[in-house]
């Protein structure tokens, strides 16, 4: 039987030998592959991205913080302050050096008389944030609560009393609406991009100047490098990567001590005020009423509070004199009168009768005198604000040419005041009502419109500019309430087109009729003879918009409040050389000369015996140097 060669010894061994050779030469290749991967590996890491891993490496030992600029101060013509920036004590817990929180609260809140509930919900909040961030208990800690705490700081563990800037006005309500207030930046001022470096919880202008010139009083974030532990708490400051670039201070055209006397003068009365300076547009004086108290903004207050603010039916936040327009009642006879005159409609000797109302497109419409005011000449109408004679005017212009003369006048657009959220009012005709109704117009409105009734309305802002262009020769300024170029938004070029205005062409002979007019209704028996100041040449007009119809032909002391008409006056003084204009409106005023020009008289008397005392020191200094 022949021998199978396979199942010698030698055949195995020699076969085994093989095997192994094949597993440890696989074995071979595998190890060198994984020490060329990792070679590999540790190339990529050192060399190719080196850099950036040692990058992250020095994170995990530095830090970049920001630190805050200081927010430019706002001034008023006459460099006094209106908005700064005062110390403010805040009260912060490190949260890691703490044992018993609850028992800390206590007696925490009894020193600092805060309700402890409060004090624990704030610490709750910062229970997502790192254990080594400081959490802020308290702001604006009195001063004797503050000494308490520090002198026993063995005792109040994990406490401590920072100094931190916060925004003040020292003036507390006083031109609230004009300046604003501040407040902490939220996902809807991130979304709105106005800033773009903004942060959540940044504190940002809210309303008013605050709002519109942000991005000059806010100033440029800086950054220091900070040493961390491997808790990332910090240890020290190393180095100032960027300083901070405090914001821009702003001086406005406010006169703060007419600004005083108006507010002063509205006496808790609902409505608002607009004063300007006729050569320039610069707004002297801005109020709107109720106000609010925008130190309430710069530190936090309650949830309960900022409801009861936003709830409040008197609406204080809102910026009547630029965020609200009303009918203008018989103020717009003003722009009726000039329409008239330009277009040839009517002459000054144009006479009229009123038996007290008139029928016209078939309806009977009334003048505010009952049984009438007689003949009457254009002069007389406009002093005694006959609606008669205003009535038939309007129906001899039609709306088309009353709407012409009103946009001339800057009415129905923004007059772009350097303050946010401006209403643009409404000047009505045909082609608005298709639009927006789509209904046809039917000429009984133009006879409504005629007496600043109906569809129209304006703000007090754009009538005040309106009598300033009558005082002034025919010039609309925009109105502008920052005085120092340097905190104007814009280039320098803008500025100086502010200086120039829009001239409207128009006779002057008619600009003059109309001033003598305005000034025979307040120092020549008219409507508005409450605002009368002897020798010094007041002009102005009267109106008065009715609340609800019943109200025509009513005593207005006879109705409730809430049912009471409107009132405006508006002007400008002194008759030869303007040196200031205004509109003032009361919410539920009563007739215009029985509310509106008594506040306007007020504020004209102070702040002419204000400039006869400066010309006075002006004549004597002058004389001194001759």
């Amino acid at each position: 039987m022949k021998q199978d060669y396979r199942e010698q010894k030698d055949f195995k061994d020699y076969y085994e030998e093989q095997r192994v050779g094949i597993r440890l030469m696989l074995f071979k290749w595998i190890l060198m592959a994984g020490i060329l991967l990792l070679f590999s590996r540790f190339w990529y890491l050192q060399v190719a991205e080196g850099q950036r891993y040692r990058t992250l490496s020095e994170r995990n030992h530095f830090r970049l913080t920001q630190v805050l600029p200081l927010r430019g101060r706002i001034f008023d013509r006459e460099g006094r302050e209106l908005a700064g920036n005062r110390v403010s004590l805040n009260l912060y817990l490190d949260r890691e050096r703490i044992g018993d929180p609850k028992n800390l609260m206590e007696r925490v809140a009894r020193i600092i008389r805060v309700d402890r509930k409060v004090l624990e919900k704030r610490l709750s909040r910062a229970r997502t944030r790192p254990a080594f961030e400081p959490v802020l208990l308290q702001e604006d800690v009195k001063l004797p609560e503050a000494a308490f705490i520090e002198a026993r700081r063995t005792e109040f563990h994990g406490l401590s009393i920072r100094t931190e800037a916060v925004r003040s006005y020292p003036e507390h309500e006083l031109a609230s609406h004009l300046l604003g207030y501040v407040g902490e930046a939220s996902e809807t001022d991130l979304k709105q991009d106005f800033r773009p470096d903004i942060r959540l919880g940044d504190v940002i202008g809210k309303a008013g100047i605050e709002r519109f010139f942000e991005s000059q009083l806010s100033g440029t974030r800086g950054f220091e490098k900070i040493l961390v532990n491997s808790l990332g708490r910090e240890i020290e400051v190393l180095e100032t990567v960027k300083k901070p670039v405090n914001g821009k201070h702003l001086t406005l055209t406010l006169d703060l001590d007419l600004q005083k006397d108006l507010e002063t003068a509205f006496a808790g009365r609902t409505g608002s005020a607009v004063f300007l300076d006729p050569s320039n547009g610069e707004v002297l004086g801005l109020t709107s009423q109720p106000s609010f108290e925008p130190n309430l903004f710069a530190s936090r207050f309650s949830q309960e509070s900022w409801s009861a603010l936003i709830s409040d039916p008197r609406h204080p936040l809102q910026n009547r004199a630029i965020q609200s327009a009303y009918p203008p009642g018989s103020t717009f006879k003003i722009v009726m009168a000039l329409a008239a005159l330009e277009e040839g409609v009517a002459t000054e000797s144009r006479t009229d009768t009123c038996l007290g109302s008139a029928i016209l497109y078939g309806k009977r419409f009334h003048c505010h005198k009952k049984g009438g005011h007689g003949t009457i000449n254009f002069n007389e109408a406009l002093v005694h604000s006959c609606n008669v004679y205003f009535y038939r005017l309007g129906r001899d212009l039609g709306i088309e040419r009353i709407a012409l003369w009103a946009r001339r006048l800057g009415l129905g657009t923004p007059t772009g005041i350097d303050l946010p959220h401006e209403e643009s009012g409404l000047v009505p005709d045909p082609a608005w009502k298709r639009e927006k109704r789509g209904k046809p117009w039917y000429p009984g409105e133009t006879i409504s419109v005629s007496i600043g009734q109906g569809a129209l309305s304006l703000t007090p802002l754009q009538l005040a500019r309106v009598v300033a262009a009558i005082a002034n020769g025919g010039i609309l300024y925009r109105p502008h309430v920052v005085r120092s170029p340097e905190g104007r938004e814009g280039t320098v070029q803008e500025v100086k087109d502010l200086a120039k205005g829009k001239k409207i062409n128009v006779d002057p002979r008619h600009l003059e009729f109309l001033k003598q007019a305005l000034w025979g209704v307040v120092n020549d028996g008219g409507t508005g003879w409450r605002a009368r100041i002897p020798n010094r040449d007041v002009a102005g007009k009267t109106g008065t918009t009715q609340v609800v119809r019943m109200s025509v032909g009513q005593d207005s002391k006879d109705l409730p409040l809430q049912l009471r008409s409107h009132s405006w006056f508006v002007g400008f003084a002194p008759l030869d050389r303007p040196r200031i204009a205004f509109a003032v409106f009361v919410e539920h005023g009563g007739h215009g000369g029985d509310s509106a020009a008594p506040i306007a008289r007020a504020v004209l008397e102070r702040f002419f015996d204000r400039q006869d005392r400066k010309d006075a020191e002006e004549n004597v200094r002058t004389a001194h140097l001759d």
